[in-house]
């Protein structure tokens, strides 16, 4: 296995078929992860538990660009 990858909304990460899949949202449930809520590159989505994740070896593709804080840097 692989360095184990938070999930992160808005993120996307990569499996070892190189499958592009983004972390659409993190259902809680008792104050600790539930579900996770996936999307990939065609708009299926699904839902996987936090072990199922792990077990997934995904990878970061590339974080989600702040586009608040990029406006905020060019002003300067």
């Amino acid at each position: 296995m692989f360095l184990q990858q938070k999930p992160i909304p808005g993120y996307w990460y990569s499996n070892m078929a190189g499958q592009l899949i983004q972390v659409r949202a993190i259902v809680f449930s008792s104050g600790r992860h539930s579900r996770i809520i996936l999307e990939d590159i065609s708009g299926r989505r699904q839902s996987v538990d936090l072990a199922s994740w792990r077990g997934m070896d995904m990878v970061l593709h590339s974080p989600v660009v702040d586009r608040h804080r990029d406006d905020a840097a060019r002003d300067f």
